[in-house]
């Protein structure tokens, strides 16, 4: 992996820790990190590892490595590790000097189940998260810790999380209280540091999930499985905005992320392929537009987008159920009372705010190289699906100019305003 605060700086691990300052020219390396245990004694399936058995350790790869390294971004030089045989190490000198904390994390019925990721905060230096696999012990339970003293005491955070070992975890990086966990059976979100977990499974087959990651510029969820492609939800940032204060309002209009006024261009979409490439789909047209709501609303919702000087551009009818929503604005100007597209799909319910967050957030995760847009209205936590747009589809209307546009909010006689801020195309020279 590379630093994250330095592009030259390069770490990479065996059983023992490497580092290059200079991309690769040169390295050094740590005293062996793993509990140096040889393969040879341990028993495969029930038979001691010193007798005789036929092909020997086919298809496994060497035991005792380095299988999971991060270096704190809060902080330079602290440096995690964690390995196959059951160690976390740490460094808080860049990689000079290594301890090992793994004693320390209370309730492991094995001291050499795999450390499947460690994850130090975004924002404290001295926490990390860390999970904890035991498959290989035929022990499907999940194993997720947090640390706060750089390993000296663990707190377990697994709560409510059901069996299936956890393979992945990952704190947002804009919202320390989001976190992000991938597990044998599937992927969860927990929008309060661990306390409650809900399955966030919209548009995903039950699958395991390998690695997760937020896009740093676009704030799209990045999923890998095993085995069932790459998987990707659009624009999370109204779950990254999804705070306890904006869940105490009576509704919020989140920051709408940044639109571009794409432009077809007929020589770059000529093509003799045929059904040669196959690829999935791009994202909707338009921009979508969030807002939360903490109790069902008697009165319309309206969503309207107006210019500068406050010309209603179009005016879009969203959802009254509680919970988070998402409609589609095309970028485009119908006038006043003209309806929009429907949005993508949410999910509300009263008193189940992270429900209506897994549901609602990107309408629906999308396979990278399947056909089509994954999944269908957003089913978290067993909560039934809200309708995430407006009904019918209007004049559509001439598409707007680059620019910034209002977004106005309004329910029985309040208003809630932001902003969105069209860019030109990049790829139109």
């Amino acid at each position: 992996m590379l630093s994250p605060h330095n592009p030259r700086t390069i770490y990479t691990g065996a059983n023992r820790f490497f580092k290059s300052t200079n991309r690769g020219d040169t390295w050094t390396a740590s005293p062996d990190l793993t509990k140096q245990i040889s393969r040879d004694t341990l028993p495969i399936m029930g038979v001691p590892g010193d007798k005789p058995m036929f092909s020997k350790h086919d298809g496994m790869s060497n035991y005792g490595n380095i299988i999971t390294i991060a270096e704190s971004v809060a902080q330079p030089g602290i440096l995690w590790v964690g390995t196959d045989d059951g160690n976390v190490q740490l460094s808080r000198d860049g990689g000079f000097t290594w301890k090992n904390v793994a004693d320390n994390i209370p309730g492991l019925p094995k001291n050499t189940y795999q450390i499947s990721r460690v994850a130090p905060s975004h924002f404290d230096a001295g926490a990390c998260y860390v999970t904890i696999d035991g498959h290989r012990y035929d022990d499907m339970k999940p194993y997720v810790y947090l640390t706060r003293d750089f390993g000296a005491t663990w707190t377990s955070i697994v709560n409510n999380l059901p069996q299936g070992n956890a393979n992945v975890i990952l704190e947002d990086p804009k919202n320390k209280s989001l976190l992000y966990l991938g597990t044998e059976y599937g992927f969860y979100v927990s929008l309060n540091g661990g306390a409650e977990w809900k399955r966030f499974m919209t548009g995903l087959p039950t699958v395991r999930v390998d690695d997760v990651i937020v896009h740093p510029r676009d704030s799209d969820l990045i999923l890998a499985t095993h085995g069932r492609s790459i998987y990707v939800m659009d624009d999370i940032s109204p779950l990254q905005q999804l705070t306890d204060k904006a869940m105490a309002e009576d509704a919020t209009l989140f920051n709408v992320r940044p639109a571009v006024a794409y432009m077809g261009d007929i020589y770059l979409g000529r093509s003799l392929a045929r059904d040669k490439n196959f690829r999935g789909a791009n994202p909707d047209p338009g921009t979508a537009i969030c807002y939360y709501l903490k109790s069902p609303v008697s009165e319309d919702v309206k969503i309207s987008v107006m210019d500068i000087d406050g010309r209603v551009l179009q005016e879009i009818t969203g959802p009254k159920e509680a919970g988070l929503h998402r409609v589609q604005w095309p970028q485009r100007a119908t006038g006043a009372g003209g309806r929009g597209a429907p949005g993508g799909p949410g999910a509300g319910a009263p008193g189940a705010p992270a429900a209506g967050a897994a549901g609602a957030a990107g309408g629906g995760a999308q396979a990278a190289g399947a056909a089509g847009r994954g999944g269908t209205a957003g089913q978290a936590a067993g909560v039934p699906a809200q309708a995430g747009g407006g009904g019918g589809r209007g004049g559509m209307g001439a598409a707007v100019e680059p620019g910034v546009y209002r977004v106005k909010l309004t329910i029985g006689g309040k208003e809630y305003f932001t902003k969105v801020v069209v860019e030109e195309d990049p790829n139109i020279k």
